[in-house]
């Protein structure tokens, strides 16, 4: 690899990496506000924010990467026509074409990363992800419980607490609780106290009252309490068994070989379809969308003065390809068959590319 492209190469690996810490320190920072406000006033374990970002990064990367490396590509080529570098480069007897080659390199790097993420990483955080999830909503629900809404725990509990304070302590309580099948019951109470152990979560009731209707009356009969101590938390191992694989959870093979005895299998082939083509044709976009976008700047003559015009149509371009991706992949799930309209991007991005290509090149 010559000098020059050398140089175009580690540019373009540099502002690919600033873009892309820059967009994950948003996305993380984002996420963190939600989570660290449990962590401090609700007792969620700092170890678990930190869980929950590292497993959610792996199935945003590959989407990002399209994004980047058209921006990397128009920063970088901008930079160098500001600075006159790209005049300099064609008036030594470099071609545009020696131009294009760290790109191609390049978007080629990205494009097995990407796919490298989408067949193996993102699949397995994915499914972490939700693990985790569904971990948490067993062994902290009462760290989870907000004031003033009803909050669903698991199937068989109803919680409302007006008011929550940072000790634990609860003000005004109402728990619908439907364990029993054709007798649930109703809790009132003015106070209680969050217990946490490590099988289960607890609320210590004081002063209420338990309504519920009589078997053998068939009517409301109302039990008055000074103090009651209710669990409520399901067990973890039993609503892990009932997580379902969503389409971006599974493996490749699981992918093309769903259960159609399952229901939810049955009922989401299309999606499973979908999915497994956007597994690739996902990673290609990276290096499509960057061809279309170098194969554009390339094709205009290196001004002295940067264009506004030239650069906002390039900006453009990019939003477009972006949200043709997004039409596509939607379309893909909901109607059946069309799951490969997600090769369209990847398609449309290269033939424009090859046709600025050839229109550079009978302009040479």
């Amino acid at each position: 690899m010559k000098l020059i492209e050398r140089y175009i190469l580690k540019q373009l690996i540099i502002n690919s990496m600033l873009i892309l810490l820059l967009i994950l320190s948003i996305f993380s920072l984002s996420k963190s506000v939600q989570l660290i406000e449990l962590s401090i006033n609700r007792g969620l374990p700092f170890n678990i924010f930190f869980k929950l970002v590292f497993f959610s990064l792996p199935s945003i990367i590959p989407y990002l990467f399209p994004i980047i490396f058209c921006l990397s590509i128009f920063f970088t080529f901008s930079r160098m026509r500001n600075d006159r570098e790209l005049i300099i480069i064609e008036s030594l007897s470099g071609t545009k074409f020696s131009m294009l080659k760290p790109v191609i390199f390049y978007g080629t790097v990205l494009t097995l990363i990407s796919l490298f993420f989408t067949i193996n990483l993102s699949p397995k955080s994915n499914h972490n992800f939700r693990y985790l999830i569904n971990d948490i909503k067993s062994k902290y629900s009462s760290s989870l419980l907000q004031e003033g809404v009803f909050n669903i725990i698991g199937e068989d509990f109803t919680i409302f607490v007006k008011q929550r304070q940072n000790d634990g302590k609860l003000k005004n309580i109402f728990i619908h609780d439907t364990r029993e099948k054709g007798k649930p019951n109703t809790l009132i109470s003015k106070q209680g106290t969050l217990i946490d152990s490590n099988n289960e979560n607890k609320i210590f009731l004081e002063d209420g009252s338990q309504q519920f209707l009589s078997k053998e009356k068939s009517k409301l009969s109302i039990l008055y309490f000074d103090k009651y101590l209710l669990s409520f938390s399901e067990s973890s191992g039993s609503s892990l068994k009932r997580i379902w694989k969503t389409p971006s959870e599974r493996s490749i093979s699981e992918l093309s070989n769903p259960d159609l005895s399952n229901g939810d299998d049955f009922k989401n082939q299309q999606a499973f379809k979908a999915e497994l083509i956007q597994r690739f044709s996902l990673p290609a976009n990276t290096l499509c969308f960057g061809f279309l976008i170098i194969s554009i700047m390339l094709s205009q003559r290196f001004m002295r003065d940067e264009s506004l015009h030239f650069n906002i149509k390039i900006l453009i371009t990019i939003l477009v390809l972006k949200s043709i991706f997004i039409i596509c992949s939607s379309i893909s799930v909901k109607f059946e068959n069309f799951e490969l309209i997600n090769l369209v991007p990847f398609i449309i991005s290269l033939l424009l590319g090859l046709y600025f290509q050839i229109k550079l090149y009978k302009n040479v």
